[in-house]
């Protein structure tokens, strides 16, 4: 005969044998589920370092490449010039940039900027192709004379006839072969610097030519870009 005041006890013993079995399941998924937010975590810090790097490196890129004060760099140097430009930064002693467009005369010693001046060039725009063409020839051209200009009368065609000490105190002459009578010289109409109005010759201000002629000297190298 089969006694079932045993089942109750066999019941018991089984649903406490349940009970341990599901909390040692419910640990072993907290275990896991933490396992994989802890992995997570740390890459996505590895992807983040990795993103944080690359702007540093451009950082250290741009610095590298950051003139210093006073030193005008090669990329500044009109497109067509660039050869001329750069040896005129390895010139030894002092010479000379002129920027048409910017209307700049710029003074160099050793490639680092002395000295910068407001100037005036030619009427037409581009390089030189004739005699009487109102244009600034561009190109690499030596100071080949210094003269005294204070006596000097000219007639700029401008319809005020001739004008007493219409260069200035000063005319640098330029050897500018095969143009002729190309130079750096002072002016009549102070506010005239900064535009396109000569016929062909560079003008500064009359204090700023003899400022600028204590710089220069006879074969001073003379760069004279768009």
């Amino acid at each position: 005969m089969i006694n079932f005041s045993q089942a109750p006890k066999w019941k018991r013993i089984n649903s406490a044998e349940f009970r341990k079995r599901c909390v040692s399941l419910w640990l072993a998924l907290v275990v896991v589920v933490a396992g994989a937010v802890v992995f997570a975590i740390y890459g996505m810090s590895e992807n983040a370092d990795l993103t944080e790097d690359e702007p540093i490196a451009a950082e250290e890129t741009a610095t590298a490449v950051s003139p210093e004060p006073g030193v005008i760099m090669e990329e500044e140097a009109p497109k067509a010039e660039n050869a001329a430009f750069a040896s005129l930064l390895r010139e030894p002693g002092v010479a000379v940039l002129i920027e048409k467009r910017s209307h700049r005369l710029t003074v160099l010693r050793d490639g680092q900027k002395l000295k910068e001046y407001g100037i005036a060039v030619g009427k037409n725009g581009g390089d030189k192709q004739r005699v009487g063409d109102m244009r600034t020839p561009e190109g690499a051209f030596p100071v080949q004379r210094i003269e005294n200009a204070a006596k000097w009368t000219h007639d700029f065609r401008d319809g005020k006839g001739t004008i007493q000490n219409a260069y200035g105190p000063l005319f640098i002459r330029l050897n500018t072969d095969p143009w002729k009578g190309i130079g750096i010289h002072g002016t009549h109409d102070p506010k005239s610097i900064g535009t396109d109005v000569t016929e062909g010759c560079i003008r500064l201000n009359n204090d700023d030519l003899l400022e600028f002629r204590e710089l220069i000297a006879v074969g001073t190298k003379v760069l004279i870009a768009p």
